[in-house]
């Protein structure tokens, strides 16, 4: 019985029904799934909505991470795969896995799949993101040419709730924060080291701690006291001057 439904299901997929036309590696994604869900699966994936709080996107830690370790990562036809989402601007394997799902639920309710749209909507969600990274980079080798080693710094630094230093990534497009100085770490340092790695523009300071307004503060989870050294990358939120 399940051979048949699997049978019916490929036919539909490559039928002529006048919905746009589906690029073959998805296709292919689609026929992986009929073969590894079973038809109750099936029918339970097709009835969900896009707009309730049961999308196809819920099942991107189920189902999802499935597909990304065996079919994405794991099968003899990944390469194929991951050269597709690649040519469409698609890089990372969780946003291949929800087109992938989004679409299969699309189809089998013999709706158009939007793949670009889908594709423009990650476009949108990473290019502030791009941005600030390309800025930070910018502001990082402008402060490595800066400073050299001997120069004293003064380094304001985000801590969180468990009273260490964070740093966060440009994950919103900004890394704007507002420093509070009842809880937030002040040091100043001299610089005894500057270094990259692996490229011009992923540039480090090694610093030695003169001074902290909050001694006991941790730094990256790590105790770090007055007249100790570490390392820190300069593509950070902190502020430094």
């Amino acid at each position: 019985m399940k051979i048949l439904i699997i049978l019916f299901l490929t036919l539909i997929i490559y039928s002529c029904n006048g919905q746009e036309q589906i690029p073959k590696e998805l296709k292919f994604s689609f026929e992986y799934l009929n073969e590894n869900w079973d038809s109750k699966e099936i029918d339970v994936f097709k009835n969900i909505s896009e707009n309730d709080s049961t999308t196809p996107r819920n099942y991107h830690f189920g189902i999802g991470m499935y597909l990304r370790n065996n079919l994405l990562r794991h099968h003899e036809k990944s390469e194929n795969l991951t050269k597709f989402f690649d040519s469409i601007g698609i890089h990372h394997y969780d946003e291949m896995s929800s087109i992938i799902l989004t679409s299969y639920h699309r189809y089998l309710n013999n709706q158009d799949i939007e793949l670009q749209s889908q594709v423009d909507k990650y476009e949108e969600y990473w290019k502030p993101i791009i941005e600030c990274n390309k800025n930070q980079k910018i502001k990082a080798v402008e402060l490595f040419n800066k400073y050299t080693v001997g120069d004293t710094l003064t380094i304001k630094m985000p801590v969180s709730e468990n009273n260490s230093v964070v740093d966060f990534p440009c994950s919103n497009g900004n890394l704007e924060w507002e420093f509070d100085e009842s809880k937030d770490l002040s040091i100043s340092g001299i610089i005894t080291d500057k270094y990259n790695i692996n490229s011009e523009t992923n540039v480090f300071f090694k610093v030695k701690v003169l001074s902290k307004n909050h001694p006991d503060t941790e730094i990256m989870m790590r105790e770090i006291n007055v007249g100790d050294e570490f390392d820190f990358g300069l593509s950070t939120a902190w502020k430094i001057k």
